[in-house]
């Protein structure tokens, strides 16, 4: 049987193809053996294991592209936040972007590693990533082709080596039917230590072939074939069909009525609102101040989102006169973005911050960079590629965080903000955060720095106990492997603050 074609033609493997077929294996099997204990206790099982077999998977990729003459130096710029981001499973337990990594980093990774293969200077528009959807899903027609692969790996193609492999099979199958029949049973009835040496081998061997063996051999071949499918459908030539800088303008009126009545409205919102907008204190009561600060920061974030796709649509596409228009059209996109990240910052003041809030305000940050840049295209003679700076700054602002010790940012400013005689922070709700701030809680809980301030409440001198939580992070951590653990876990074992 001889190993048919991995690529589109029918042109027969070239030599890295087998060689990607045994790492692809080797990177399933690490995953069966390093990153099984998922199933079980989730993103707490990813620490330096992660980090390992993201890099690997990460390396893999990019060799497979240096082999095909696609990588450059410009990659790096998509690169190392990928790098970065697989560093971050062996320093922190954050829970949140941990959970969101497992959907977001590999979406994000096929879109640049696919756009790779795209012609140079190729523009991202919404027909760009609808091609590179399907493109993605073109990994179904090769699972056919690499198990055909994997069995010419095991089963060489020539007969006489395929006679010899099936001699070594059948050898070796005589030698264990013989041996555990016959000669073990007699060795160990005439001597009690090899008989306990035996015993030995063959518990480990009952523990270790077990029903859990299966599962895993059975993840190990679907992990095998959805990696080295994937690795070559995505190695392939990605063609677009777009014309050649043709760009269809926007009827001028019509962009301009639409633009500037969506300007004037805004304006008009925030002259009425002002004072409503930069409020100074928030009311006492919590539904009260959910009402005016949360509900209108979503309200205000959406309409960013929403000001951003209509300069998506709108940008070069129209005479300098709209374009003039949409320039404070972004303007004052950038004014409620403001008057947004306000509201936060006032609700954050008084009641904390949360995962939620964090991010929250981390989206501000994100939306606030963009519409600068976006703004300073609007005077730029070469027309901008947005979706790509879109999806570059957002992977980069995503690995910053991956690195950023987020949870002990959010107790130490809840702790500190507790201090203030109007605030309304209750310090027991941290207890969603996870081991990362261990070592700090059990610190601030010895010294006193945990204590609630109730003042604003009925009842007060109210206190909570840490001590459950502690010891649930402690047991927690010591549940892991040695291959489980970060930094994070490794410093809060040190038993020094």
């Amino acid at each position: 049987m001889t190993m048919t074609s991995i690529t589109e033609n029918t042109s027969t493997i070239n030599k890295n193809q087998p060689r990607w077929l045994i790492a692809t294996a080797g990177l399933a099997l690490f995953w069966v053996i390093f990153l099984w204990n998922f199933w079980e206790r989730g993103i707490y099982a990813l620490g330096i294991n992660a980090t390992v077999f993201l890099v690997l998977v990460l390396a893999l990729f990019l060799q497979s592209l240096h082999a095909t003459r696609r990588l450059a130096v410009c990659d790096l710029f998509w690169i190392a936040p990928f790098i970065i981001i697989a560093a971050s499973y062996a320093l922190y337990d954050n829970q949140f972007w941990k959970i969101t990594s497992l959907i977001v980093v590999p979406v994000i990774f096929v879109v640049f590693y696919v756009q790779a293969f795209t012609p140079a200077n190729t523009r991202w528009t919404l027909t760009f990533f609808g091609r590179i959807a399907v493109h993605c899903f073109s990994i179904i027609k090769y699972f056919g082709t690499v198990s055909e692969g994997y069995i010419s790996l095991v089963a060489p193609n020539k007969a006489t080596r395929r006679r010899m492999l099936i001699r070594i099979i059948i050898g070796l199958t005589i030698l264990i039917i013989i041996s555990v029949t016959v000669i073990i049973p007699l060795l160990a009835s005439a001597d009690t230590a090899f008989k306990t040496a035996v015993d030995t081998v063959y518990q480990w061997l009952q523990k270790f072939i077990s029903l859990s063996f299966w599962y895993r051999a059975l993840v190990f071949i679907i992990l095998s074939l959805l990696f080295a499918a994937a690795l070559f459908a995505w190695n392939q030539l990605f063609k677009t069909k777009e014309t050649k800088d043709t760009v269809q303008l926007l009827d001028p009126i019509i962009s301009g009525i639409v633009l500037g009545g969506i300007l004037v409205l805004y304006l008009l919102f925030l002259g009425i609102q002002f004072n409503h907008l930069w409020i100074g204190k928030l009311p006492f009561d919590f539904r009260e101040t959910e009402q005016l600060v949360k509900s209108g920061f979503w309200q205000l974030l959406f309409l960013s989102v929403l000001n951003i796709v209509i300069y998506f649509f709108v940008y070069k596409k129209t005479v300098p006169a709209v374009q003039y228009v949409l320039t404070a059209f972004t303007g004052a996109s950038l004014l409620l973005l403001a008057s947004a990240g306000y509201r936060m910052g006032l609700y954050v003041t008084y009641y904390g911050l949360s995962y939620e809030k964090f991010f929250a305000s981390y989206a501000v940050l994100y939306c606030a960079i963009l519409f600068a840049w976006l703004i300073t295209k609007l005077f730029a003679h070469t027309p901008a590629d947005i979706l790509k700076f879109i999806t570059l700054l957002f992977l980069w602002m995503y690995a910053l965080v991956a690195i950023s010790p987020v949870e002990q940012f959010i107790l130490r400013t809840n702790v500190a903000l507790a201090k203030r005689p109007d605030s309304r922070i209750r310090l027991f709700e941290m207890t969603m955060l996870s081991s990362d701030v261990l070592k700090t809680v059990k610190y601030y809980n010895q010294t006193g720095r945990l204590q609630e301030n109730t003042s604003y409440l009925a009842q007060k001198d109210q206190s909570f106990d840490w001590q459950p939580w502690i010891e649930r992070q402690e047991q927690q951590i010591k549940d892991k492997s040695w291959y489980e653990y970060n930094l994070m876990n490794i410093l809060s074992r040190s038993g020094k603050y």
